[in-house]
């Protein structure tokens, strides 16, 4: 805990979807060593159990509980869990979502239905759940009610040859952003989304290494990573947006992606 003194996340209540590894599983650790209290959703049990003891282990606290984010019946079980054993949700990270490649003339109906499914329609099953009991907390005037954080991806901005059906459900979660900053605004609820650049998780496939990941979209990156970043690289641009310090930025769609692009 001693990495993190500012504890700018103390007692804070987090659910993370899609925590049982790559950026999830690092966002996850990085925010309970920040104070947080975290939730653990995925759809791999032993995946979950794994980032519950790595956060015990170091003295944190951390719930698991495993649900599918496109099931509504268990997304609204997980949130309901959730306020029984904490009351609330502060922040909700909004992350699970998978990757594949097709050529878009030979692509299945069924892999573009399913990549919606996932990376679009899971966020809003569990965005919607989280701000229903949002909308109700009773805070003070000066104070948010709560933030939503999406990850989107580079590929919503700058679609990516092969990865048509990936980089249109993650581009529709960019102007999901945008509404609901709009819509839950008055409401003090913020809402950010994040944009990941090419990243070294397994969502490259289980023996991805970063050699065999750069330059996989063509693009060099401008700083010394050449291409590639870290989990932990994200996590901590998750772990600002979570925390006050991200009080007066919302509906914004922030790049980390080493500088691949610029908009």
């Amino acid at each position: 805990m001693e990495e993190y003194p500012e504890q700018r996340l103390k007692d804070k209540v987090i659910l993370i979807t899609g925590a049982g590894s790559g950026i999830g599983k690092a966002s996850a650790i990085r925010m309970a060593k920040e104070g947080a209290k975290i939730i653990v959703n995925d759809i791999d049990q032993e995946k979950i159990d794994e980032v519950v003891n790595i956060i015990k282990g170091f003295g944190g606290e951390a719930f698991g509980y495993r649900a599918d984010v496109t099931k509504k019946e268990e997304v609204v079980a997980m949130v309901e869990a959730a306020h029984e054993k904490y009351g609330r949700i502060d922040v909700l990270f909004a992350n699970a979502g998978i990757a594949d490649y097709a050529k878009f003339v030979r692509m299945k109906e069924s892999f573009w239905d399913h990549m919606f499914e996932v990376n679009t329609k899971g966020v809003f099953l569990v965005t919607q759940a989280v701000v229903k009991k949002m909308l109700k907390y009773k805070v003070p005037d000066d104070q948010l009610r709560g933030k939503i954080i999406i990850t989107s991806s580079r590929a919503g901005k700058d679609g990516q040859e092969e990865l048509s059906a990936y980089s249109a459900s993650k581009a529709a979660l960019i102007q999901l952003k945008t509404a609901l900053a709009k819509e839950l605004g008055p409401k003090r609820i913020t809402v950010n989304a994040i944009c990941p650049g090419t990243i070294l998780t397994p969502i490259y496939g289980k023996d991805v290494t970063r050699e065999n990941i750069a330059g996989i979209d063509g693009k060099v990156a401008l700083n010394i990573k050449q291409g590639v970043g870290d989990p932990e690289d994200v996590a901590g641009v998750v772990a600002f947006l979570a925390s006050k310090d991200s009080d007066f930025i919302t509906g914004q769609a922030i790049n980390v992606c080493g500088g691949t692009i610029f908009h």
